[in-house]
This record gives C-alpha cells, structure tokens and sequence, in this order.
C-alpha cells in the first residue's frame, strides 16, 4: 500500500481511464485523452481495468470517437462485444425497476425510494444502460418491510440474503426488525436491496425524511419514486467516499449528475449542511474538477483533506476488494472513511453502541431457534450466551 500520494505511481492506461470517466470531454481534455492514447502500451490492460472499474461502455463510446491510431481493431471489436452484452444487462435492470413498483409496490401502496443504479442512470445518463448496475436499492419504511417482503416471496422472488427467509408472519417479522438490509433475487435474475435504513446508526439519514421527499421519474412504463438531485449528489458524495470511489463508474455518476439541467450547486451544498456532511460535498466537488484537468498531479494539494481524499481513492482505484477492505480498517466509524468527514459526537455514539451490537441478534439466531413474535425480545439478552455457545461448538 502507498504510504503518501507523492508515492502513488499512475500508469498511462490508468490516467486515460481516469479523464474518460465523464459523459463528455471538452477540447482540451480530447487533445489530452488523445496524447494518452499514443503512449498507451497495453491495450489489453486499458480494456480489463475498464471491465473492473465498470466504465467498459463509456471508454468504448470515447474510443469510438478519438479513433486512436494505436489501438488495435480487433481490441476494439472485442470490447464493443462486451458493451452489447453489458447493455442488454442494465436495460434488465431498468426493467426490473419498473416491475418491481408495479408489482409490489404500487398495489401495497407503500412509499419508497430507490437509489443509485438503474434510477440514476435513468435520470442522469444521456444513455442510460451505460451505467452498470449490479442490484437495485430501494429505501422503504420499516413497519412496511415485512408485507412487502411477503407479497415479494409470493410473487416468485427468492431469498439472497438472509437465504433461509420463508414468508411466514414470525420470520417476515423477525427479519424487519433486525435486519437493516434484505436481498432478495427477482424473477429476472436480479439481486434487489431493501433497506430500511441507508446508514449504519442513523445518525446521518432520516429514512421516513428521504421518502417524503422523494420525486418521481419515468422508468419504462412507470412512475417510480426518487430521490431530488440535490439529495443524491450528497449522498453519492458520502456513499462513494465511504467506499473511497473504488469503482471509476461513480467519477461518472458524478459528473453526469453535474451535467443535469437539475443541478444546483448551491442547493446541493445547502443540502449537504443539514445532513451535516458539507466537508464532504466540498471535497468531493473539489476532486471531481481536480481529475477532470488533463495537468492532473496526484501529489501536494493546499486542501489536506483533498490530499487525503485523492491519496486513498487512486490507491482504491487501482487495488482490488482486499486492499479496500484493508483501507476500510482505517476509517473513523463504518459511515465515515476520513475524520475530518464527521464530528467527535458521531465518533463517540458509534463507540458508545458498540457494546450494545453485541445484543444484536442475527437471522441466523431466528433459524436456529425461531420463537413467535411475543417471544422474539428474548434474542437480546441470550445473544451473547448463543454466540458464546456457538463459538465454543
């Protein structure tokens, strides 16, 4: 691991990729993006980070345009190869948006969400399967969870995660009360999130105030609940740092979100400074327009936070979900990657509760002891004894 950004080494490839994650280039970062493509050395390189790093359909559209003389056809019949199987893929994706609000959604007549994915490239996108999406992520209210998931099981969608999910009335409610996060597989071979909750404590996000908020945008033949540009530039800029911009599709995201006629920058920094995460919109917004320059340098910055920020991001950038996960041991609280992101009072709360997640108790708890409803409190207190227990066995 890179121990400063002066250290970072960025190959040629790894910079052409870095100013072709944006919709569109500008004349000076064309001329650059061109430069780049003459010393590109590894053109088989170029296309597998694409592939990893979920850009494959923008690189191949920027490609298409800068006609490098370098690059070889047959590389570039292989990627546009991999585009069309990649589109038909996300425009699944978006289907599957659609027919989850009409098949469990709108008729439970249950107030959501959805977030990032599919919704975002639909709304933001000039061409929306470009945009990869490995699930779908809907935010509903928790005291709905447990019919939703219900009407899902019985519609033909299958457990992921917990896997051992049944629709009985005691599992149904077992797994939304206890459980922030549940995954289920569609008809159509798509994972689906529900979340009852966006961050870890809830310090940071009101779920119910993100609902009422939402707006509506047309996917396919329905009118699917989203969030308002400027709550999803500031959640992007949380939820991406969070993971430290590890997948280059999120510079997109945020760039395309910038290119919307929606976008207010001074609505979105307003945004920011309720939820209380202005420090990390600012950055954000800063690094964004510090990797779009085609005289982009890695090392010293006058901001330390923006040196700090880029320092872990290109090294995430370029590693692999090991070395994320190693990077992640270093962040203050799982909600938050730098210290400078949130205040002493969150760091202590985070402290505080976590002797309490040891009274958590897990589905699997459920399915190895399931109890009716009336006597599911008593997982709390017998956590830690069953999780002893199950160690030592």
């Amino acid at each position: 691991m890179a121990s400063s950004s002066q250290s970072l080494t960025l190959s040629t490839e790894f910079r052409l990729l870095l100013l072709l994650s944006r919709l569109k280039l500008d004349g000076t970062q064309e001329r650059a993006a061109r430069g780049l493509c003459d010393e590109v050395e590894d053109w088989e390189a170029v296309h597998h980070m694409a592939t990893h790093r979920f850009v494959l359909p923008l690189v191949y559209r920027h490609l298409c345009h800068l006609e490098p003389p370098s690059l070889p056809a047959k590389q570039l019949a292989l990627m546009k190869q991999q585009v069309m199987g990649q589109y038909r893929h996300d425009l699944n994706m978006i289907a599957s948006l659609a027919e989850i609000h009409q098949q469990l959604l709108e008729p439970l007549e249950i107030p959501y969400v959805t977030f990032k994915g599919p919704s975002l490239a639909v709304c933001y996108y000039d061409e929306p399967a470009m945009r990869f999406s490995r699930d779908i992520d809907i935010l509903v209210p928790r005291g709905r969870m447990a019919e939703l998931l219900d009407r899902a099981l019985v519609a033909g969608y299958k457990a992921l995660d917990p896997q051992e999910l049944t629709n009985t009335p005691a599992s149904l409610d077992f797994v939304a009360c206890h459980q922030k996060v549940i995954t289920l597989l569609s008809p159509r071979g798509i994972a689906i999130e529900f979340h009852s909750r966006i961050d870890n404590i809830g310090t940071v996000y009101d779920s119910r105030g993100l609902i009422d908020r939402a707006e509506s945008a047309r996917v396919g033949s329905s009118d699917v609940s989203v969030l308002p540009t400027d709550e999803l530039f500031v959640y992007i800029c949380w939820h991406h740092t969070k993971h430290f911009w590890s997948r280059l599709h999120w510079l997109v995201d945020l760039d395309a979100i910038q290119r919307h006629p929606s976008f207010d920058r001074q609505r979105a920094l307003a945004c920011a400074e309720r939820h209380g995460l202005s420090a990390t919109v600012e950055v954000c917004l800063r690094m964004s327009e510090l990797l779009g320059s085609p005289e982009f340098d890695p090392q010293g910055h006058d901001d330390e936070r923006v040196n700090e920020l880029l320092k872990r991001s290109l090294e995430a950038m370029q590693g692999d979900l090991e070395l994320e996960h190693r990077l992640g041991e270093l962040k203050p609280t799982p909600d938050f990657a730098f210290h400078w992101q949130t205040d002493r009072s969150h760091r202590l709360r985070w402290q505080l509760l976590g002797w309490l997640r040891i009274f958590r108790p897990s589905y699997a708890d459920y399915h190895g002891w399931p109890l009716p409803r009336t006597w599911q409190w008593l997982y709390r207190p017998l956590r830690p004894w069953r999780e002893s227990r199950r160690r030592w066995d």
